[in-house]
């Protein structure tokens, strides 16, 4: 992976990076995203779904900033011994909970960020209402994440030799930057600044097929991938904010789910 592209991911070792990712190196996304997205130490920042934490400590170390590392499915104790590996306890708390369901003050945090994970809750348009309440007024939502180049309906779109891979490996949770876009502003509630394709994007999937391409338990995606010869799928980084607009709650104060 070009240097130049990603400086800061340069510092910390590769194989340890790609061994506690849950799919591309996921510091790859992070750095892509902080490169668009203003961070200034003391910043409260939720980490949604963010697998084993080393977002998190990638954040804490290189801007000082303080994350609330969520994951529902990753034990919180593994996490915060990595954290504290790094030398992140004061900055970095780990959580066990549903992001759809955050046991977290309102009005609180000045932004929350998901890498290559946010298509697996955030497709819900009331997921979206919960999460803002989290959020201090005008506070940003930072998204790094697959996309296409264009919309899929159904799997009758794509042709025959792509239909099959694309329903087994999963690609219906995936969607263009426009959707995305359109489904983010829908309520009022955010405004997107910024969407576009991700750089280097072709670099973080050649190496994604390099290492997983003998996996089994990869087998649909890097099926897809290949099939499609990089001509549908990619990676973007969107950033958006909080507007003006108030979550609506029900009678008892929660969102609902």
């Amino acid at each position: 992976m070009p240097n130049e592209l990603f400086p800061r991911c340069g510092t910390y070792d590769r194989d340890w990076a790609e061994e506690h990712s849950l799919g591309e190196n996921v510091l790859h996304f992070v750095e892509s995203l902080t490169q668009v997205m203003e961070l200034r130490p003391g910043m409260r920042i939720l980490d949604l779904g963010c697998g084993h934490a080393i977002s998190s400590i990638f954040l804490a170390r290189e801007f000082g900033v303080r994350v609330w590392a969520v994951d529902f499915g990753v034990d919180p104790s593994a996490n915060q011994r990595r954290i504290e590996e790094f030398g992140c306890a004061d900055l970095v708390q780990p959580l066990r909970a549903d992001v759809r369901a955050l046991p977290l003050p309102h009005d609180y945090f000045d932004a929350a960020v998901a890498f290559d994970s946010y298509r697996y809750f955030g497709t819900d348009q009331r997921f979206l209402t919960g999460l803002l309440r989290h959020l201090r007024p005008d506070g940003r939502l930072g998204i790094v994440d697959a996309c296409t180049s264009r919309d899929i309906s159904s799997a009758e779109d794509l042709g025959p030799d792509l239909r099959q891979e694309w329903l087994d490996g999963g690609w219906y949770l995936v969607h263009s930057i426009d959707w995305w876009r359109r489904h983010l502003t829908r309520t009022g509630l955010l405004e997107v600044t910024l969407a576009e394709p991700l750089p280097g994007s072709d670099a973080i999937r050649t190496r994604y097929l390099d290492r997983f391409r003998d996996d089994p338990a990869e087998t649909e995606m890097v099926t897809f991938m290949e099939a499609e010869e990089g001509a549908f799928t990619g990676s973007f980084r969107m950033l958006a904010h909080r507007t003006g607009r108030q979550p609506l709650l029900e009678d008892d104060g929660e969102t609902p789910y």
